[in-house]
């Protein structure tokens, strides 16, 4: 009866312990106190939950001298319950999936993947050897000890917050676990528990109320230390290296000493699951990225089933561990192994380990070495070695290791087919190397690196050579005949044979499905996307130079293998184009009555006006009527002429992208993801149709790098007669800053495109695009009376103030220029056409406003000026007034307003400018697009007419055919000229 009594009383006990660890899922999911004494009490019972679990351990423990193996048996049953536990977390939130994750799996201890199960496994391991010396001192020594210990940890750490932090202290938890193996075998009378009992009772409150007392004050060293994640001027005698935690769970563990010192181990072990489940960290992520989407509100019955769902799980694991596992003839030959306790058996378990790794020798030494060729990737884009080896081994050692993955991959699949090493060894020196050597050298000549589609560029090689350079050819070569040297002489001296002729084919397998895993690497919602972003893969498919620099050579290259553009249409082939070709050939017979002159006599000019934003319009900005309007000519200017809000793709960046819409009508919105069609979808053909076909000659103007988005290539692809930008062969004129500005002035522009409309008698197209407003935005202009004259909430610290400041000032030079211009042209006797648009909002305002205000800070300024002569033939002032536009929409607009005749594809844009709603991506991160009415609200694409929604589909279609279709419009010869 007594012993049904006793074990009952353990399980009691054991599942107190058990709720107690997993009730810390509710501070993961959605339970937080609104008051001090309610966080005080949840924080001391976690606390004191977590001492008593190692105290319980080493009471148990303390009865002899254990082997390694128990501590291996607890980290296997970790493991087990993390594979589990992980794979649950992976399938359920695939996008946290992280390979540092991956790796605390069996590495837990060394990746604070849990410092109380790392403190657990630390403990027994050090178990042999705390016993050993406890027996050698006496009682008083080992308290005296103990209690040194304790106090001196205490003092050191100021009850640092880390200790429950990181597994690394875990090893603190060393000492709880050396005060349950004392207990368990010392005699104390009950004079001196019935004491420590009751100074615990006084104690434990007056912690308590100390504790909540002490967390409102506020002190300069509680700024300091709070500041180093250091809590100990609040929650100093509540830590877990309080000594006055350690007085509580020992005094707990003397009062119940007669039921916890012989609980089995294996009814122990079930902590083990429970501790994974209750303070792993992708625990918390999954509890509340989850569960709380799932089953929110939270009710104290959704509480209790996810606290008694995991109890049950933690049941079910432990008893298949301890039951199955434990029991398998594989397993006990392993945790044989293990059953030394010395220093001396250490060092055999270390030898075996070392022979271990001799055998596998050739395969480490190989990636390590493919780990260096993806290394040397990196330095394409950096030149400081010691800069660029920090940053990869700190910030970016996944992104190696996934390139180091497949080039291994390429080492066995030449392995399995020539059977010699060093052969296929070759292979991923001459692929890593030949990648990086290549990528060196066209980032030199265009700042880009190679792409996957420019492979068969390789049978231009009489072109390539001469762009190679002589000296770096013959650099290439002498490699490739050193390269081949080494490897005869490496195979017929030093022979490697695996000898796995079992295996072979398996990795042979294995390694060709790793090889066609980047065909979805931006797939999104895959798991190979997930695993890929889980290595911190991270294109920058709109700055492929930066994403070349922060994933190296191999793995760039790899993620511009497929880059998704757009889903097919159902109706997609050569017949469904020919009819809407043909469909508006006839819209523009129609619209051609009413229209007077021919585009190609006009002179029109594209402006893009970097980061231009009516300052005025920033959400809860205002500025004083004491300074001038910063742009005091545009806002009048656009009372008089075609003017309204555009709708940006982009926040901060995507200059690329507008400028793409405009000068061919496409529409962001429309492509499946996001993507830089500049790079990603503009080079699948020969030739791409811009609004500048149109014209015997075509220019574009940049005072600035003319090689970001690719823009010296693709204006070749449409065929422009010219692109001047710093470093071409067509000078930039009139180079001007203003104060310290960096970049050269709106004014530059200007005069450079005034220059252009003048060396031109006929008329032509030219693409502005300006610099002068680039982030970031720094004290440049002196004197800035902007400075005190704004304010606003979401510009309310100082350095975001500064930065609007400089930005307005910015913008009034801009604003000045642009008088000036128009001053200019109107001067000029022919007819000239400017298309003025800011591309996007400089990122100024933090970007998590954008949810509050998607539309506003999309919108940027835009208004459409033709010029004297112009209108005294035909132009027109002002045509429809348009609130909101699509950047695709300029193209008919300008032609509306100059009174221009259209093509086919025109007609098309010109329909859906006049019929649909403005079109622009899913500003809420959402697949698909969005409406955007007049009025600045979304429109459901389900409210369109039967008429709306065919031609929105003809449009789709026409995009996709040159997107990522076969350009089966271009073969018309007669839709887009």
């Amino acid at each position: 009866m007594k012993s049904v009594l006793k074990k009952t009383i353990q399980w009691i006990l054991l599942i107190v312990l058990l709720l107690g660890i997993l009730i810390q899922t509710l501070g993961f999911w959605n339970y937080n106190p609104p008051t001090v004494a309610g966080r005080t009490k949840i924080g001391l019972m976690i606390g004191l939950v977590e001492l008593a679990v190692v105290v319980w351990y080493g009471m148990s423990y303390g009865d002899k001298e254990y082997s390694f193996k128990e501590t291996v048996k607890s980290w296997l049953e970790g493991v087990i319950t993390l594979v589990i536990f992980y794979l649950v977390f992976v399938i359920s939130l695939p996008q946290f999936f992280s390979a540092w994750n991956l790796w605390g799996i069996f590495f837990p201890v060394l990746t604070s993947t849990s410092a109380l199960f790392s403190g657990i496994i630390i403990s027994l391991f050090f178990q042999p050897f705390i016993f050993r010396l406890q027996n050698k001192l006496s009682t008083k020594q080992n308290v005296l000890l103990l209690t040194t210990i304790t106090i001196l940890i205490f003092t050191l750490s100021a009850g640092n917050s880390l200790l429950t932090s990181y597994s690394i202290f875990g090893l603190y938890l060393v000492l709880p676990f050396a005060w349950g193996m004392l207990i368990s075998k010392i005699t104390v009378s009950k004079r001196l528990v019935a004491a420590l009992t009751v100074a615990t009772v006084i104690l434990l409150p007056a912690v308590y109320y100390f504790t909540i007392q002490l967390i409102p004050i506020q002190t300069p060293q509680a700024v300091v230390f709070t500041q180093m994640n250091m809590l100990w001027n609040t929650s100093l005698l509540m830590s877990l290296s309080s000594p006055f935690m350690i007085l509580f769970v020992v005094t707990g563990g003397l009062l119940f000493r007669k039921w916890l010192v012989d609980v089995s181990h294996s009814a122990l072990s079930l902590l083990i699951p429970a501790i994974i489940f209750g303070t792993t960290a992708y625990g918390m992520t999954l509890w509340k990225e989850k569960l709380q989407l799932l089953l929110a509100p939270v009710s104290k019955k959704v509480t209790f089933l996810l606290i008694l769902s995991l109890l049950i799980a933690s049941f079910i694991i432990n008893f298949i561990f301890n039951r199955f596992v434990l029991s398998n003839k594989h397993v006990q030959n392993f945790l044989n192994k293990f059953t030394g306790t010395d220093l001396n058996d250490l060092l055999n378990l270390l030898n075996s380990g070392l022979n271990l790794l001799k055998k596998h020798r050739p395969i480490i030494c190989l990636f390590v070495y493919v780990m260096v060729v993806s290394i040397i990737g990196f330095f394409t884009f950096k030149s400081n070695v010691n800069v660029t080896l920090t940053y990869i081994f700190t910030s970016r050692l996944g992104t190696v290791i996934l390139s180091s993955i497949f080039l291994l991959a390429c080492f066995e699949v030449f392995y399995v087919i020539t059977k010699h090493f060093w052969i296929a060894a070759s292979i991923p020196t001459i692929l890593g190397l030949g990648i990086a050597i290549a990528n060196g050298i066209k980032m030199s000549l265009r700042e880009e690196p190679v792409y996957p589609t420019e492979i068969g560029e390789i049978v231009n090689w009489k072109t390539l050579i001469p762009m190679m350079g002589t000296n770096n050819l013959i650099y290439i070569l002498i490699g490739l005949a050193v390269l081949i040297v080494l490897i005869v002489f490496l195979e017929k001296k030093f022979p490697i044979n695996l000898k796995r002729k079992k295996s072979s084919w398996i990795k042979l397998v294995i390694s060709l499905l790793v090889l066609i895993t980047p065909l979805w690497f931006n797939d999104e919602n895959s798991p190979i996307y997930y695993i890929s972003k889980g290595f911190d893969n991270s294109p920058n498919f709109r700055n492929p130079p930066d994403s070349t620099g922060a994933n190296g050579s191999i793995l760039t290259f790899l993620d511009f293998i497929k880059v998704p553009i757009m889903d097919k249409p159902a109706n997609y082939s050569e017949s469904s184009i020919k009819k809407v070709v043909e469909k508006y050939q006839n819209e523009a017979v129609s619209i051609n009555k009413t229209r007077k002159n021919k585009l190609s006599d006009q002179t029109l000019v594209f402006n893009l006006s970097e980061s231009f934003v009516d300052p005025k319009e920033f959400p809860s900005v205002k500025i004083s009527n004491d300074v001038r309007d910063p742009i005091k000519y545009i806002r009048k200017l656009m009372t008089t002429t075609t003017s309204g809000h555009m709708l940006s793709a982009g926040y901060g960046g995507g200059t690329g992208n507008m400028e793409y819409e405009s000068l061919t009508g496409f529409n962001m919105g429309v492509f499946s993801t996001t993507i830089t069609p500049y790079t990603q979808v503009t080079f699948r053909y020969k030739f791409y149709p811009t609004i500048g076909m149109d014209f015997k000659y075509s220019s574009a103007l940049h005072p600035f790098n003319g090689t970001f988005y690719g823009r010296i290539d693709n204006y070749r692809r449409f065929k422009f007669n010219k692109f001047a930008y710093l470093g071409s062969k067509y000078k930039i004129y009139d180079k001007k800053t203003i104060g310290t500005n960096p970049y050269l002035s709106d004014e530059t522009a200007y005069q450079n495109g005034l220059r252009q409309i003048n060396s031109q008698k006929d008329g032509q197209f030219i693409n502005l695009i300006s610099m002068q407003n680039h982030i970031p935005y720094g004290d440049y202009y002196s004197p800035n009376e902007y400075k005190e004259n704004v304010s606003g909430s979401l510009i309310s610290d100082e350095n975001t103030k500064n930065s609007f400041a400089a930005y307005t000032k910015g913008i009034e030079y801009t604003d000045k220029a642009v008088k000036k211009f128009i001053k200019q042209i109107d001067k000029i006797n022919k007819p000239i056409t400017l298309v003025f648009y800011g591309d996007h909002y400089p990122a100024i305002i933090d970007q998590t406003q954008l949810n509050k205000y998607p539309v506003k800070l999309h919108a940027t300024n835009y208004f459409i000026y033709s010029n004297k002569y112009a209108r005294e033939h035909g132009a027109k002032s002002k045509i429809k007034p348009n609130k909101y536009v699509s950047t695709a929409s300029f193209i008919p607009m300008a032609l509306e307003q100059t009174n221009s005749k259209v093509t086919a594809y025109q007609a098309l844009l010109t329909k859906i400018y006049q019929e649909l709603p403005a079109i622009t991506i899913n500003y809420s991160g959402d697949d698909g697009f969005e409406l955007i009415d007049q009025n600045g609200k979304q429109v459901s694409e389900k409210k369109l007419t039967k008429k709306q929604k065919e031609l929105l589909k003809d449009y789709q279609l026409i995009q996709y055919d040159m997107s990522a279709g076969k350009g089966y419009s271009l073969e018309t010869k007669v839709f887009y000229k």
